[in-house]
């Protein structure tokens, strides 16, 4: 390092001998820069307790400038005995980098994460025309240290992990997975140690979290970040969901009892509702958040909406391992003014052959593409837990959203070649028919022929009309059974129109399971 960096080094040293070694305790030693007294090399150790060195001086001075106050040194013993990690890498957005032995010219993002931009027009587009000017080499031995991820071939991809300057405003804003979130002040930028002339001015728009940057923000300045990669998959078998209680300024100790017990029998229905080929993970603690100004939109009505902050908070401290969040309220939201009484936010679909287009909105959450949907439960006081038959009310409910994510969508092709969509509610065509010979948490009734042209409904069956499995043409959609096993299925078609009842005069009619794949295609994984 420079005669200064040594300077201060020295201080430090003889600060720390005048005072004796500290022997770092694991939870003091989270997060600090530390040396060895007989060693050179500076370390950042993670909140892990794992230390990362930082190869040479730029990339120590890409982080921290050239501030070496906070470096500490501790005994040899100390210092081996934190785990060895990966090198830090060069902070995204302070420099774009090359090897000597190669003309490419990469941007960096966060973990180490090199993006190589195509030719010198789409650099001025994004850095200006001192583009050049931030061009440092990463010598051969290091370059391991980093990994290539896609190329910039655009002169509008802005990437990630960078100081953004709206060109309009003049606003500074933190970009992460095509996110903005606003710096409350100058101060804020400076806080993150982010140098104000690396920011990318640019009048691209991209969605805005509502919660803004205020002092130094963890998930800004760490150096030992891991990369950023998508997370996008058809998982069906082994899912997991979090549980997000939003209370409207206090809660009680009621409300939280019969969220716990409706939380804690979540995973044994679902695995019935499945026939055991499937299974959710609840055993996440539920995460209590408080409304800061940032998560509710008040209506006059007394009602409520969540708005998307509140996730995107959630992953600021929680990690994208979630397929489904649950997210529960001790308020009315505007939906439950009607006679819904809880929704399905589909975040992801990579599924093809289920009568879904294939999307991800999950970066306007705080997602890399993990989350497949949000699950609005609403009020937790309109369920009664505390009762069998309340239990199965509001776990039917959760077995009906939880399958929103596959079902119902599908047409078929029916005799003529046209596509019908029968099976669905005519109404929204996102629940199935009640005129379906089968049952199900999104809708049928399960018709059996009586001989005499009469059907019978299969929920009169039923002990509870809540305590419903999943059909056998949920489970195909959900991917969990091929093809070869369905059977046909049956709707009927009434002689009253759209006549109701527990028994119903009516012509059956039937959909093969060739009629359903000609109409969607096979149900199958959709991933690039």
């Amino acid at each position: 390092m420079k005669n200064n960096a040594v300077k201060t080094l020295f201080l430090v040293v003889a600060l720390v001998l005048n005072l004796g070694f500290f022997d770092f305790t694991p939870a003091y030693a989270a997060s600090q820069l530390i040396r060895a007294k007989d060693f050179k090399t500076v370390y950042y150790l993670d909140s892990q307790n794992i230390r990362h060195s930082f190869p040479n001086e730029l990339t120590y001075q890409s982080w921290y400038g050239n501030d070496f106050s906070h470096i500490v040194t501790v005994a040899d013993n100390t210092l081996a005995g934190f785990p060895l990690g990966k090198n830090i890498t060069i902070r995204p957005g302070t420099y774009l980098v090359k090897v000597q032995t190669s003309p490419k010219v990469y941007s960096l993002e966060q973990g180490g994460v090199l993006r190589e931009i195509e030719n010198e027009d789409i650099a001025k587009a994004i850095y200006g025309q001192n583009w050049n000017k931030k061009i440092v080499d990463i010598p051969d031995v290091f370059f391991e240290n980093y990994q290539i991820g896609l190329p910039i071939v655009h002169d509008y991809t802005i990437p990630d992990n960078i100081l953004f300057q709206d060109k309009s405003t003049k606003k500074y804003y933190y970009k992460t997975n095509d996110l903005l979130r606003e710096f409350k002040s100058v101060q804020d930028v400076l806080a993150n140690n982010l140098r104000l002339s690396d920011a990318i001015v640019s009048s691209r728009s991209f969605a805005v979290r509502t919660r803004p940057i205020v002092g130094q923000d963890k998930n800004i300045f760490n150096p030992a970040a891991k990369p950023i990669t998508p997370r996008r998959d058809c998982e069906n078998k082994k899912l997991k969901a979090a549980m997000i209680f939003l209370p409207d300024g206090k809660y009680t100790a009621a409300e939280l009892q019969n969220l716990e017990l409706i939380k804690n029998q979540i995973s044994s229905r679902f695995f019935m509702a499945t026939n055991g080929l499937a299974e959710v993970d609840v055993s996440y603690p539920a995460n209590i958040m408080f409304d800061d100004g940032n998560f509710l939109i008040k209506n006059n009505d007394g009602t409520a909406e969540v708005k998307n902050e509140m996730i995107n908070s959630f992953y600021d401290n929680n990690e994208d391992t979630f397929d489904f969040i649950f997210v529960w309220t001790n308020f009315k939201t505007p939906a439950e003014t009607t006679n819904e009484i809880a929704h399905f936010i589909p975040v992801t679909n990579k599924v093809e052959g289920i009568g879904k287009p294939i999307f991800d909105r999950s970066s306007v959450y705080g997602s890399v593409g993990k989350l497949k949907g949000i699950i609005m439960m609403g009020n937790i006081n309109k369920y009664d837990p505390q009762t069998s038959q309340g239990l199965n009310q509001v776990l039917n409910v959760a077995m009906h959203e939880i399958l929103h994510n596959w079902a119902a969508y599908i047409s078929f092709s029916d005799a003529s070649g046209n596509l019908s969509k029968n099976l669905l509610r005519p109404d929204d065509f996102q629940h199935w028919n009640i005129y379906n010979g089968f049952i199900s948490p999104l809708g049928g009734s399960g018709w059996f022929d009586n001989g005499n042209g009469s059907f019978t409904s299969g929920l009169t069956k039923l002990a509870d009309t809540n305590l419903r499995s999943y059909s056998k043409l949920d489970l195909y959609l959900m991917g969990l059974i091929p093809a070869q096993l369905m059977d046909s299925v049956m709707y009927l078609v009434p002689k009253k129109e759209n006549e109701t009842g527990n028994e119903i005069l009516a012509q059956p009619e039937y959909v093969t399971i060739n009629q359903i794949i000609k109409a969607n295609g096979k149900v199958q994984c959709g991933l690039d």
